[in-house]
């Protein structure tokens, strides 16, 4: 059974040096990309897409410049990219979700997870040992104390929504398929793919390990082929100039 709808919540954005979306290119030189939470809309509630930046990145650009002034990473955010500023926007709160599928924990995915002390956090077994085991994740984004439902592999969590089990990019990334009423079937790769040249090229990217990057990929479009489905990539600047943003709907 398809879902309601399906809703592209911007949160902000990230300077990211080319070198990350493209492991060929020589570091220096930054790309300015779009930050994303989803929001799917059920007949029993709404369900949501990663959280975005966390808080402490608001106005605070310098946050990861290194003591020569270099930065790999840029984050470009306001009090207004908070995840919660963007849920109340569509009429929610965060109690009001059924429950939040995490991809992975990463920063600019999972920073604003501690806004949902009372929601069930989704996320794949082999991302949270990582996490927890501390291999590079940051702490916002690892917090013990939320309410985790630990899954492992592809898993139907409500009719229309099924997450993919995608590593590469970070040890337990998922992606997620979703049917929708009004524009059928849709696949987010998330950082599967951080933009079509990944996707459709091969363009290698930073991860954990590019074999199973390259497998998720794979796997990614034997599904869209199967499905049909319309492919949103992670952080697509390209991308971003035709898709539907909130409040507008798919």
């Amino acid at each position: 059974m398809p879902v309601n709808s399906l809703s592209l919540l911007p949160l902000g954005r990230c300077l990211v040096d080319n070198s990350m979306l493209d492991t060929r290119q020589k570091p220096g030189q930054l790309t300015n990309l779009p930050i994303w939470s989803y929001l799917i809309e059920t007949p029993s509630g709404p369900i949501l897409i990663d959280t975005g930046m966390p808080d402490f990145c608001i106005d605070n650009q310098d946050l990861f410049r290194q003591p020569d002034g270099s930065a790999q990473i840029v984050p470009i955010m306001t009090a207004e990219d908070t995840i919660t500023k963007a849920l109340n926007r569509a009429g929610y709160q965060p109690e009001d979700l059924r429950f939040v599928i995490s991809t992975h924990w990463h920063f600019d995915h999972a920073g604003g997870n501690t806004h949902f002390k009372n929601t069930e956090i989704v996320v794949q077994r082999a991302e949270y040992q990582a996490a927890m085991e501390g291999e590079g994740y940051p702490d916002v984004c690892r917090d013990p104390d939320l309410h985790y439902r630990i899954i492992e592999g592809d898993v139907e969590l409500a009719p229309g929504v099924q997450v993919l089990f995608t590593p590469g990019h970070s040890h337990g990334h998922q992606s997620v398929f979703v049917e929708t009423k009004q524009s059928g079937p849709l696949l987010l790769t998330i950082d599967a793919s951080y933009y079509r040249g990944n996707y459709e090229e091969g363009v290698p990217f930073a991860g954990v390990s590019n074999s199973a990057m390259v497998h998720s990929i794979a796997k990614l479009r034997d599904v869209a082929k199967a499905s049909g489905a319309f492919v949103f990539f992670g952080h697509d600047t390209e991308q971003e100039k035709q898709v539907r943003v909130f409040p507008e709907r798919y």
